[in-house]
């Protein structure tokens, strides 16, 4: 299978990498939870010519759950090549080619080779328009690169870093408040990779904040149970009745945490 991912090409585009919109578009990537897809991303963003990064240091640098990790191993975006987390990404020639004249080994070249023998990847050969190409060939590119290019890339990466910050930033909300719903849903754990559970929850953050949305939720596991209480027992179930536990609460006078909104 992976022969088929990694093909007989080269891979890469000088300092800029490129994103398949059809992967972007595909129900297997935007069904998974918003922080597996920026993980995702930011492995293609920064993988090497050969495909292959190590995952665990952008897992840190971004404060990503290892579940999350997990979640693209088990759909075949990536493979795991070692106990270190280093890892191939399997689609990675839909995302990225690069003629042999401008291709960089890999450092992991051989553990990929050792891993699957039968691979066939594409070998650097010296560019025309570069009298010295022995740094390239050998694991460092050469390419002269213009200091107004270096400048227009570095605000490239600060605005990807500002757009993943605030994603995370949301994520983590909604991981927080996902994490609320143990004590009355035994199966919560599988509210994390539902898109249309989260979607709830981020509607309902949006609405009334997720301060007070943390407190609501904080008061069901004493309200659930009670004679005609609505039964909410999810973010999606707590968006749809809303209003009906605001009602029950205010008959039943249990105004507590400040969760009337």
């Amino acid at each position: 299978m992976l022969k088929k991912h990694l093909g007989k090409e080269g891979i890469k585009l000088s300092n800029h990498r490129m994103f398949s919109f059809r992967i972007a578009n595909s129900a297997k990537f935007l069904q998974m939870p918003v922080e597996a897809q920026l993980l995702y991303f930011h492995f293609v963003l920064r993988a090497d010519d050969d495909g292959i990064v190590e995952a665990y240091p952008i897992m840190r640098l971004l404060g990503i759950a290892p579940d999350n990790f997990k979640i693209l191993v088990a759909k075949n975006f990536i493979e795991i090549l070692n106990e270190d987390q280093v890892i191939v990404i399997l689609d990675w020639l839909e995302h990225n080619k690069i003629r042999a004249d401008r291709k960089v080994n890999s450092i992991y070249i051989d553990l990929l080779k050792n891993r699957h023998p039968e691979i066939s990847l594409v070998q650097p050969k010296p560019r025309t328009d570069v009298k010295d190409n022995s740094k390239r060939l050998y694991g460092q590119s050469t390419d002269s690169i213009s200091k107004d290019k270096l400048s227009k890339d570095k605000l490239s990466k600060d605005k990807l870093i500002h757009i993943a910050a605030t994603q995370q930033r949301c994520g983590n909300n909604i991981n927080l408040l996902i994490e609320k719903f143990k004590s009355i849903n035994p199966s919560y754990d599988r509210l994390y990779a539902n898109t249309t559970q989260r979607k709830a929850l981020e509607r309902l953050i949006k609405k009334y904040t997720s301060e007070k949305v943390g407190a609501i939720i904080d008061a069901l596991p004493e309200i659930v149970n009670q004679k005609y209480a609505p039964i909410i027992t999810d973010p999606l179930s707590l968006e749809k009745k809303l209003g009906q536990l605001l009602i029950f609460i205010q008959q039943n006078k249990k105004q507590k945490g400040e969760i009337i909104l």
